[in-house]
C-alpha cells in the first residue's frame, strides 16, 4: 500500500472509530496533541482517552461526522500534513448556540516503523 493510501486509511479509521476508544486512540502516536471542536487541547493517548470517554457519557456522544481528505502534502517521506474536510451531524436536542456544520480538520501524521499515526490534530469550525 503507498503511503497515501495508507494516510487515507488512517484517516477513515479515526472517523469509523470516533466512538470507539480503544481502536481510535491506537492510531495515534503516545504524545499525540488534540484540539478539537470546542477549541479544548488535549496532549498525550492517555489524557485524549480520558477527554473521550467523558465526552461519550454526555449528549456529545449523539455528534457524529463524516470526512474527506482535501490534500496530503508530504514534509518528509515519513511524515504528511492532512487537510481534511469534516462534516458535523448533530443529533442532540438542544438549542445551543454554536451551530456549525462543518468544519477544516489538519492532521499531521507520522510513519513509526509500525504504521502511519496520528500526531497532531486540529479543527477549526466553519460557521455557516
Amino acid at each position: 500500500m503507498s503511503a497515501e493510501a495508507a494516510i487515507r486509511q488512517l484517516v477513515e479509521d479515526a472517523s469509523r472509530h470516533q466512538n470507539d476508544p480503544e481502536p481510535f486512540l491506537a492510531l495515534h502516536a503516545g504524545d499525540a496533541s488534540i484540539v478539537n471542536f470546542g477549541g479544548r487541547r488535549v496532549l498525550g493517548r492517555d489524557a485524549i482517552g480520558q477527554a473521550m470517554r467523558a465526552a461519550l457519557a454526555t449528549p456529545l456522544a449523539q455528534v457524529r461526522t463524516t470526512v474527506e481528505v482535501t490534500d496530503i502534502r508530504f514534509v518528509r517521506p515519513d511524515v504528511a500534513v492532512v487537510g481534511v474536510k469534516k462534516f458535523v451531524h448533530d443529533e442532540r436536542e438542544s438549542d445551543d448556540s454554536f451551530h456549525a456544520t462543518e468544519g477544516w480538520l489538519t492532521y499531521v501524521v507520522a510513519e513509526d516503523g509500525e504504521g502511519w499515526r496520528i500526531v497532531s490534530a486540529q479543527t477549526t469550525p466553519v460557521l455557516t
